[in-house]
C-alpha cells in the first residue's frame, strides 16, 4: 500500500515544535498551502525537500512503519564536501532563505 505523502508530512510537522504559522512564514507560504499539502497523498518531491531542510528530519525516507519520521542532525553538518552537488544546493536554499528574510525586511 502507498504511503500518503501528505500525512507523513503532517506528522513530522505536528512533531516538530514549530508552528504551522511559523513555518509558513519560514518556508513564504500561506498555511492554507501547508494544509493542502497535508491532504495531498502525492505531493512531489521537492516540496517535502523543502520541509526537511527546515525540519531536520527524513519525511521520505527512513520512516518506520507507523509513519513516525527520524530525526536527522542539520543539513550543514551533513555534507563537508564542497564538490558535492546536495552541498551547493544546501547553500543555495540557505542563501535563497536568507535572501526573502531580506526582502521581507525591506519591504516593512
Amino acid at each position: 500500500m502507498k504511503k500518503h505523502i501528505g500525512k507523513q508530512l503532517e506528522n513530522a510537522v505536528r512533531a516538530s515544535e514549530w508552528s504551522i504559522t511559523a513555518l509558513a512564514q519560514k518556508l513564504n507560504l500561506s498555511r492554507k498551502t501547508i494544509y493542502n499539502y497535508f491532504e495531498n497523498p502525492d505531493l512531489e518531491e521537492y516540496i517535502v525537500k523543502r520541509f526537511e531542510h527546515v525540519l531536520h528530519v527524513y519525511i521520505l525516507q527512513g520512516n518506520n512503519e507507523n509513519g513516525s519520521v527520524q530525526e536527522t542532525t542539520p543539513i550543514h553538518h551533513q555534507y563537508h564536501t564542497e564538490g558535492s552537488a546536495q552541498f551547493w544546493k544546501d547553500k543555495y536554499l540557505d542563501l535563497l532563505e536568507k535572501y526573502t528574510a531580506l526582502l521581507e525586511l525591506k519591504k516593512d
